[in-house]
């Protein structure tokens, strides 16, 4: 309390009528109580000179529910944690593991491919020494391999093992085994026969014949001494030896228009029979003549026989084709007799 101020008690109901209390000092303490609901009514000739000091201490206690849920939250987090902590290691440890059995197989992948690499080398060396096929009898030569053996190739006898035959060189062979027959190694390894042509002009236009040529052999592609097997007409191929054929052909065009052209083989006086075929379509874009190439290639597996002409042969009249190499081509790699 302020010095020169009267301390009036007040009490619930009682009413101020004195005019020197112009200051109210209203203390609630642990002692007193103030409960709700209680009206102060004050009566003073200067309300504005009334003066209100509330002067109170409140004690704030922790609640023990309050502690509990507290500790509760901090043991649940924790919790939380060693949980995800644990999940984090095992993933990591199962990561760890799946790259050490990577890094094994990987290994063994490297290991068995050069393995398989060494034995194929292997087989490749010997499989021009060996024959796969078991035959009980003697061997002999066939009809005009004697002809045709140079004077200086390197000769070797088949030697019965079995299961598989051995050629050795005949400079080795001893009295025991004078009834084997005697061959040339090369028969054993040819090579497959390989025969391109290309256009031999630069660009051509084919008017109203169908025929797409001439043609040139293409001496750098082909197997040396392909003349002997397919042959070469201008305009047209003859097959000289029968078997299963690779056929390949590419037309490059100088147009905007769509083509189509034909592979063809036929026997003399008998029906063509169709090879392949190969169709484009339009060019639409803004392009210059000069620069709307038109591609067409097509390949196909044909069994020809010997006799055979094969050509190509275009549907749409006056194309113009550009006929040189690396553009137009045609070619055959034989696959077996």
């Amino acid at each position: 309390m302020m010095e020169g101020e009267r301390k009036i008690n007040l009490s619930e109901g009682v009413p101020l009528n004195s005019a020197g209390a112009a200051n109210i000092f209203l203390n609630t303490g642990k002692n007193s109580k103030v409960n709700d609901g209680t009206v102060i009514h004050l009566k003073t000739e200067k309300p504005a000179d009334v003066g209100v000091h509330i002067n109170t201490t409140f004690s704030i206690a922790s609640s023990k529910k309050i502690k509990l849920i507290f500790i509760l939250n901090f043991l649940l987090s924790v919790i939380c944690m060693i949980i995800s902590c644990s999940i984090a290691f095992y993933y990591w440890n199962e990561m760890i593991s799946m790259r050490r059995q990577l890094d094994t197989l990987r290994d063994q992948f490297l290991v068995q491919n050069l393995k398989d690499g060494v034995l194929n080398q292997d087989r490749i060396v010997q499989s021009h020494l060996r024959s796969h096929q078991r035959t009980p009898e003697v061997r002999e030569p066939r009809t005009g391999i004697k002809d045709e053996i140079p004077p200086n190739t390197r000769r070797y006898y088949v030697e019965d093992l079995g299961d598989d035959m051995l050629l050795v060189d005949s400079s080795k062979k001893s009295p025991s085994h004078g009834g084997n027959s005697v061959y040339d190694l090369s028969i054993f390894q040819k090579a497959p026969l390989v025969v391109q042509f290309n256009g031999a002009l630069k660009e051509l236009n084919i008017g109203t014949q169908s025929l797409i040529g001439p043609w040139s052999r293409d001496k750098e592609v082909s197997t040396k001494g392909s003349e002997t097997k397919i042959e070469l007409n201008a305009n047209y191929f003859t097959i000289k030896e029968s078997g299963l054929y690779l056929v390949y052909a590419q037309v490059v065009y100088l147009t905007h228009a769509s083509n189509c052209y034909f592979v063809w083989a036929r026997q003399p006086a008998s029906e063509p029979r169709l090879l392949s075929t190969c169709a484009t379509g339009d060019d639409t874009s803004a392009r210059p003549l000069d620069r709307s190439q038109i591609s067409c290639s097509v390949q196909a597996v044909a069994r020809l026989f010997a006799g055979d002409t094969v050509n190509i042969a275009q549907r749409e009249q006056n194309r113009t084709i550009w006929l040189r190499p690396g553009y137009t081509y045609i070619g055959f790699v034989k696959l077996s007799s």
